[in-house]
């Protein structure tokens, strides 16, 4: 585990300070102000780096700066820049992805000052030539040429770009960018309400298989939508809003490809503190900045108490449209590089491998902490079988950097939490979890939650499964958990005009037999 030391986590600061006698012939835009022009420089690469700036006044006011790109609470800095500024004091913080440690200070503007300065990054971690490769899978911010910068700045590799008219299939040559790594953009989405619909190939590699009977796709009611996408062979759904009224009849009446489970809720720079478009909780603990992210996480493991095998996705969301791409990312994990044993995985090649392993929940999502966990030496998302009777055990191992003070580590086994623990706790353990004991099927995920105070800013991996006999675990709890949640659902369509909530006749009748019939099938409490 990499944990920033005492050195590596010291502030700096610097004064532009310089007498107007050693001034030149100042450039007239400059007199009243100061010129500052600061150059980035990677040192596992000797060169300049794309970045992303964050420049605040002494006020707290934010700083603009003419003919640069925006990016979520500041701006991106390619590799270098000019800053003309008015005098006085300013405060600064130099980001690129979490995989960096952020450099943050202070300087003061005197008038008629200039210098030059070289901010030194440091990597805490190269997560891709670990096998980990970045993406964000729901970018709702503008693309007007620049999304290779934007994606540079943030180290992100991937994006899956939300377009508002027909999105083109997967494929586009890949575009180089300023981080010297192809990013890989041929991957679009269409917006639908709270879906996304992610068109494809129609190979197996890229549907999810449920096991569950439900509506033919090609005859969908308008509750799902109407996009032209639906009817195409190979494409995706991905529930972008998991908090939707209509959840358990989407869940009912089609299999769903993926969930956001980091998404517009949580952005850099703004405090989301309730759920406005959905069904908000009605359990305690769910309340203030920290509410939404856990109500998600919540709502994501009934879903899998429930027998669902949803893969979980992070994104910026479709809302989003001035956040850093890749603030909430997916980690893709590549494949094994010693036969079956992904303690060790290789890197992944290419855009098609990295939704491979996206879309078959091969993930770890992440708005903050860099986690790369395995349970019995596989990645999230292996499916482990056994017969009745037997006793399977398996440890958790993992390894974790993180920026932010951590709040707690916890292993979630079947909706429970089997062990909580903070980081130090963790640390003086010897950075051991406890073994984990499986006699009847089910799930385990891993959460690392930290002590971010404007949201809620985590790691999660996707989780494992184990099945005895081939039989997912289903739980009555979680069953009667979404039936309450489709009756709350039906109490809301009938606020509907009567044209309108015709429309939902046939969705809620099919999802209450849906529900139903899964209710018989449960095997735990």
């Amino acid at each position: 585990m990499n944990q920033p030391s005492r050195n590596q986590m010291k502030r700096f600061a610097w004064a532009v300070v310089v007498s107007l006698a050693s001034w030149t012939a100042p450039p007239p835009a400059s007199a009243a102000g100061g010129v500052l022009k600061l150059t980035t420089r990677d040192p596992d690469t000797e060169g300049a780096v794309p970045v992303r700036l964050e420049l605040q006044s002494d006020s707290g006011r934010r700083t603009a700066v003419r003919r640069t790109v925006r990016s979520g609470p500041g701006m991106v800095l390619d590799r270098e820049i000019e800053l003309n500024l008015n005098p006085g004091t300013y405060r600064f913080r130099v980001v690129r992805g979490p995989e960096y440690r952020v450099i943050s200070g202070h300087f003061e503007v005197q008038p008629g000052a200039s210098d030059e300065r070289v901010i030194e990054l440091l990597r805490m971690v190269d997560m891709r030539s670990e096998g980990y490769l970045a993406g964000d899978l729901a970018w709702g911010g503008p693309d007007n040429g620049d999304l290779a910068l934007r994606m540079a700045a943030e180290d992100v590799h991937v994006a899956a770009v939300i377009r508002g008219a027909t999105p083109r299939i997967r494929g586009g040559a890949d575009q180089q960018g300023d981080s010297g790594a192809a990013p890989w953009t041929g991957q679009t989405a269409h917006r639908e309400g709270d879906w996304l619909l992610y068109p494809g190939p129609d190979e197996p590699a890229f549907r999810s298989d449920s096991g569950d009977s439900r509506l033919d796709s090609t005859s969908l009611p308008v509750a799902f939508g109407t996009h032209p996408a639906w009817q195409e062979p190979g494409t995706r759904a991905v529930i972008a809003n998991p908090f939707a009224w209509e959840l358990p009849i989407w869940l009912a009446g089609r299999p769903v490809d993926g969930i956001l489970l980091l998404g517009d809720w949580l952005r850099e720079g703004t405090r989301v503190d309730r759920v406005r478009q959905g069904r908000p909780p009605a359990e305690i603990g769910f309340t203030g900045e920290h509410g939404p992210g856990r109500y998600a996480a919540k709502i994501y493991q009934r879903l899998l108490e429930a027998g669902f095998r949803i893969p979980p996705l992070a994104g910026s969301g479709p809302t989003a449209t001035d956040a850093a791409i890749g603030y909430n990312r997916t980690y893709a994990v590549g494949p094994s590089a010693d036969a079956g044993d992904d303690r060790q995985v290789r890197p992944i090649e290419s855009e098609v491998e990295y939704y491979q392993a996206a879309w078959a929940g091969r993930t770890v999502l992440t708005n903050g902490p860099l986690l790369r966990p395995t349970l019995g030496g596989k990645a999230p998302g292996h499916v482990f079988r056994a017969r009745s009777g037997e006793v399977l055990r398996m440890s958790v191992e993992l390894q974790l950097a993180v920026r932010d003070p951590v709040d707690y580590l916890e292993v979630i086994q079947n909706g429970e939490t089997v062990h909580s623990v903070r980081l130090d706790e963790f640390s003086l353990a010897g950075g051991t979890i406890p073994e984990l004991t499986f006699e009847t099927s089910g799930w385990v995920m891993v959460h690392v939650v930290t002590q971010y105070p404007d949201h809620f800013r985590a790691a999660i991996s996707a989780p494992w499964y184990v099945d005895f006999d081939e039989t997912p675990r289903i739980s009555r709890q979680a069953v009667e958990f979404f039936r309450t949640w489709l009756a709350d659902c039906e109490a809301e369509l009938k606020k509907l005009p009567p044209e309108r909530l015709a429309d939902y006749v046939q969705p809620v009748r099919a999802a209450r037999s849906f529900w139903q019939r899964r209710a018989a099938l449960a095997n735990a409490d």
